[in-house]
This record gives structure tokens, sequence and C-alpha cells, in this order.
């Protein structure tokens, strides 16, 4: 009985041992998750990406004039348009660890060709959140549309919006405050951005 006690008690001691150890080693892991590290820049590249033209046809405005005078109307073809911009990559909790400081970076508007033999950078153009969430990015322009509604008629105006949707490639490079030591990530962004409105308008008599 001695002996067993004995056994009992070498073995609660190693299983005690090996907690601590494994306690250690996720205290390791907490360290390096919380180093902070600041984005020193993005390069960017068409790596095996492309630019397209994407055209988008919106429900017709409507607006009927049931009264004996001429009316005037303001339509905003633009007013709902959205310009977006999307990062992706492989490794999303390392590029989570690497922007827990939110920074804001220039990106491809199509305004230039990207290379596609070397990174190059960008100093101007939209600006958006470097984030794994889609970003907004609000129009520069506002297009309006005046008509004037003849008595008991209709005015419907249909549009079609075009839109530049560019698939790029990047390379982001971080650096680790305390330590100086440099991480890159790289992965494909997707931005869309407004081309064009093309309207038309017609006048139908409401009967």
């Amino acid at each position: 009985m001695t002996q067993i006690k004995e056994l009992l008690r070498i073995g609660l001691f190693v299983i005690i041992v090996l907690c601590g150890a494994s306690a250690c080693s996720n205290d390791d892991g907490d360290d390096e998750l919380a180093k902070d590290y600041k984005l020193k820049e993005v390069a960017w590249i068409m790596q095996d990406d492309e630019v397209k033209i994407i055209k988008q046809t919106i429900p017709g405005f409507l607006t009927d004039n049931n009264t004996d005078e001429e009316m005037k109307v303001t339509v905003k073809p633009t007013a709902d348009v959205r310009q977006s911009s999307c990062f992706y990559t492989d490794d999303a909790k390392l590029f989570q660890l690497l922007t827990q400081t939110p920074n804001e970076i220039y990106v491809p508007g199509g305004f230039t060709l990207l290379p596609s033999d070397h990174f190059s950078y960008i100093h101007s153009g939209p600006k958006t959140l470097f984030s794994l969430e889609e970003q907004y990015i609000p129009l520069t322009v506002e297009i309006t549309h005046e008509s004037t509604i003849p008595p008991h008629h209709r005015l419907i105006y249909n549009h079609i919006i075009s839109l530049r949707e560019i698939n790029a490639t990047y390379r982001a490079c971080f650096t680790e405050i305390n330590t100086g030591k440099e991480l890159q990530i790289t992965g494909k962004w997707t931005g869309k951005f407004f081309i064009q409105n093309e309207g038309e308008t017609l006048l139908e008599e409401i009967k």
C-alpha cells in the first residue's frame, strides 16, 4: 500500500510539472501576440491580376405630375453608388495581429497602370483603411440631372452605372516597435470605382 501511495504521489507531481510547462508555453504565445507592429510601407504589382469594367443597370426613377402645371425635378443618379475596397490574405490571424493599429493607405484607382514585373508604390489617389473588412470610399463628384415634367405626365429616368474593378497584389511591410524586426505579408486586393453614368429620360402621358 505504501508503494502505491508513493507512485500516486510521484504521478501527481509529474502532472503538476507538465501543466506548469504548458502554462509557460502559452504565456510565450501570448507575449508574441502582444507585440506591437507599425506599418512601414505597402507596395503593389499586377501579378495574374486584371482590370475590368462592370456595368450596373439601376432600377428606373419614376415621378408623376398629376397637376395642371409643370413640375421641375432633380435626379441624382450617383446618390447610391458605392465605391469599395477589400483586402484578402491567406493568413487572417497574422493580418489581424499586424494591423491592430488602424492604418489608412493609398490604393490603386486605375488612373495609372501598375507594373507587372516589379512592386511599386502609390503616393496619391483613393485612400482607405488597410483592413480585411470591406471599406466604402465616397465619391468625389455628384451627378445631378434636372428635368421638367409637363402636366399629367410621368417621368421615367433609366440609367447604367459603369464601375472600374481593379484586382491587384499587395505586399505590406511591418516593423516591430521594440525590436525593429520586420515582417512582410502579401495578398490580393479588389477595388471598385465609379467611371460614368449613362442616363435616358422618358416622358409619357398619364391616362
